[in-house]
């Protein structure tokens, strides 16, 4: 048997090596000339690996496979506890920790702790914002969840599925939701120090990837057919999609026959979110090597260093932004937003004449290969993520936005997708 994989970021990266362990044969078809997908470590903008795609390990349950692969490769880790390494400009004005921050105000804490109490679980047909107010959340309770919470799940507050996306046990998804890298877990995010290329070019290793194969349409009448742009064509008997949820909403790629109601009821309740970042180089430490976060009131709202806990040097921060704030930035273009975001930095840091040495703007909603950064899960539609990852042989789906709601906008949950649909194929064996 031979699987065409559409895709060698995570997932499909994942469903590959995972085929191959059971056996089977399977010919990855990347559209970019590099793997990763929406993970991307760059080498070239300074003296540390910069990640301008996904760049946290969230958590350390038993969910996060990453681990796995993390200790089995030896790689060193750096965990970001977001108490007393990050900053927070209240909305009072207060420029405080974290930890200082939520030990000085029970309504801020909520919204980092998510202790609910007793409160009604969301309904389906609720966005996040509707959801909150109605079990009380203030206007400035709603600006801090919209600033973090939201802004790292992906859009803004009325984009979002109340039940979906608020950390609160439902009656829809019979648990919790894992709170993500702007809410706080049990403990905490972790990046890898030696770069999230160290993992995914080792989970490639050995595989048939071919890059520069951007796919122009798949024909699954009875086996798979798949042409590229530029007229060349491969046949399997089976494929794993991994096409981001942007790519296959643009209609970019044609599927023959038509894809069913199913899938395209799929498509119209997942939205993909508006995710960039804006990535600068100083040539002095902004804060005190210990910080390493800022939570700012302007746009962009979040900020991080992956260069925390290095002695001297020149200093990476970086920006990010989804949601309104990215559509903000998308308005501005380039140069604008760049500018944009360190005036939010002067500013934050009472610094007017903050220069750096280069920046770079990361605009996943403009990749052509990418269309946004990760999936929403939109108001009314909770089970659009099972109805997209469900198998219609010889078609098996994956990538981030076929997880389940608690691990997507994940690199895990991109993994679990791609192990997922190879289980699948070998299961249909």
């Amino acid at each position: 048997m031979n699987v065409l994989v559409i895709g060698a970021g995570i997932a499909g990266l994942s469903a590959a090596y995972h085929l191959k362990q059971a056996g089977i044969a399977a010919t990855v078809l990347e559209a970019r000339d590099r793997i990763g997908g929406r993970v991307w470590t760059n080498r070239d903008f300074a003296d540390i690996p910069v990640e301008f795609g996904a760049e946290l390990i969230h958590g350390r349950s038993p969910a996060v496979n990453t681990w796995a692969w993390v200790e089995k490769l030896g790689l060193k880790t750096w965990h970001w506890n977001k108490l007393d390494d990050s900053m927070i400009r209240t909305e009072n004005g207060d420029w405080l920790t974290m930890g200082e921050a939520r030990a000085a105000s029970a309504e801020l804490d909520v919204t980092r702790s998510w202790d609910l109490g007793d409160a009604p679980a969301p309904r389906d047909d609720e966005d996040l914002g509707a959801y909150l107010r109605r079990i009380g959340f203030s206007e400035a309770q709603l600006r801090y969840v919209q600033r973090s919470f939201a802004n790292a799940e992906g859009d803004s507050m009325e984009c979002l599925n109340a039940a979906a996306h608020a950390p609160h046990p439902t009656a829809a998804s019979g648990g919790a939701k894992v709170v993500d890298s702007n809410g706080d877990d049990d403990d905490g995010d972790y990046r890898i120090l030696d770069g999230y290329d160290s993992y995914y070019e080792r989970l490639a290793d050995g595989l048939d990837i071919r890059l520069n194969c951007a796919v122009q349409a798949i024909d699954w009448t009875k086996d798979v057919r798949i042409s590229l742009r530029g007229g060349a064509s491969f046949k399997g008997d089976a494929a794993v999609l991994t096409l981001p949820l942007g790519v296959l909403q643009s209609g970019k790629v044609g599927f023959d026959p038509p894809l069913p109601a199913m899938k395209r009821e799929a498509l119209a309740g997942l939205k993909m979110g508006p995710v960039m970042k804006l990535v600068y180089l100083f040539d002095e430490p902004l804060l005190d090597r210990s910080i390493g976060a800022i939570y700012a009131r302007g746009n962009p709202p979040m900020w991080w260093s992956p260069s925390l806990g290095r002695a001297g040097g020149a200093t990476v921060w970086t920006g990010f932004v989804t949601g309104d704030y990215a559509r903000e930035m998308l308005d501005l273009g380039e140069e604008a937003a760049l500018n944009k975001g360190l005036d939010t930095l002067r500013e934050e840091l009472g610094n007017p004449s903050l220069a750096y040495r280069k920046a770079r703007w990361i605009n996943w909603p403009q990749d052509p290969f990418a269309l946004g950064g990760y999936s929403v899960c939109l108001p009314g539609h909770y089970d659009a993520r099972e109805k997209l990852s469900a198998a219609t042989p010889p078609l098996y789906w994956a990538g981030e936005a076929t997880a389940p709601h608690h691990l997507t906008a994940m690199v895990h949950g991109a993994y679990f997708s791609g192990q997922r649909a190879a289980r699948e194929i070998v299961e249909a064996l």
